[in-house]
């Protein structure tokens, strides 16, 4: 089994207006008497968005050393009979709600045991109903980042009671149907596609149409965005291995009034 090495990842849709995220760290903190280093991946996830959550861990997760500790607390399912769980892959440990946020990045990285986290001893009481990132998966997260071992938190469960997400879609006959997985600060939409799917939805026009709910466009295929005029729509594959469409020097999110969550429907445009 891989060690941990002090290190945990933490990221949340908490934001920073509040102080539910240095209360974590709080948490941390009081746990492992300062032997544990927090690093902050995010906490502007889109609120309750578990696809969103599920993307910026699985684009971030395999950048970091083996034997880190990734906490991720988007959990709107909190207080309901979700299982709070951990899961050991082949180089980490993922720690939070087993509603499909920790599934991409997991079984990526190739699953070697799944715990359901049930033992109250390591956790701070009371407990809340709602806010389990401070009370349950903090204290766990740094217990595991200190070397305890994960079936110390509750019984191992199967594989298969693992709740999936899944962020990339195929393409069919030259269209794609695909759920908007981020919207990064500079408007930049990234899309739950394949990225191979691009040669089919490009053609030899390099053109594609792209339907949202509200807009109807055109996006030029390109390496990246910077290669189009101002103002323009381009379809091209991001830093992190998702499909994405932005507008050189604008923003593609307002272009085509989309948000996380939201379908767009891209096909040839001929």
């Amino acid at each position: 089994m891989v060690r941990p090495i002090g290190l945990i990842v933490f990221l949340s849709d908490f934001g920073l207006k509040d102080p539910y995220v240095p209360l974590v760290h709080a948490v941390i903190e009081r746990v492992s008497q300062g032997k544990v280093r927090v690093i902050d991946l995010t906490h502007e996830i889109e609120a309750f968005s578990v696809v969103n959550g599920a993307y910026m861990l699985y684009t971030s997760y395999k950048w970091f050393p083996p034997g880190t500790v990734f906490l991720g607390v988007v959990d709107p399912g909190v207080g309901t009979e979700r299982k709070p769980v951990i899961i050991v892959t082949e180089k980490y440990f993922f720690v939070g709600p087993n509603n499909g946020l920790l599934w991409p990045a997991a079984r990526e990285d190739g699953i070697r045991g799944v715990y359901w986290i049930l033992r109250s001893e390591a956790f701070i009481k009371p407990v809340s109903k709602s806010f389990h990132g401070r009370d349950v998966f903090a204290p766990v997260a740094a217990l595991l980042a200190m070397g305890v071992r994960p079936d110390a938190f509750g019984p191992r469960l199967s594989e298969a009671e693992l709740v999936r997400v899944e962020l990339k879609e195929g393409c069919e006959g030259g269209r794609a149907a695909v759920v908007v997985v981020h919207v990064d600060r500079f408007g930049n939409v990234a899309l739950g596609l394949e990225a191979d799917c691009l040669k089919a939805l490009c053609g030899s026009g390099g053109r594609v149409a792209v339907s949202s709910p509200r807009r109807r466009m055109k996006a030029l295929c390109e390496e990246v965005f910077s290669r189009a005029e101002p103002g323009e729509l381009v379809l091209y594959v991001n830093s992190l291995g998702f499909p994405e469409l932005a507008v050189n020097m604008g923003d593609a999110s307002r272009a085509l009034s989309v948000k996380v969550g939201e379908k767009l429907v891209l096909e040839p445009a001929g």
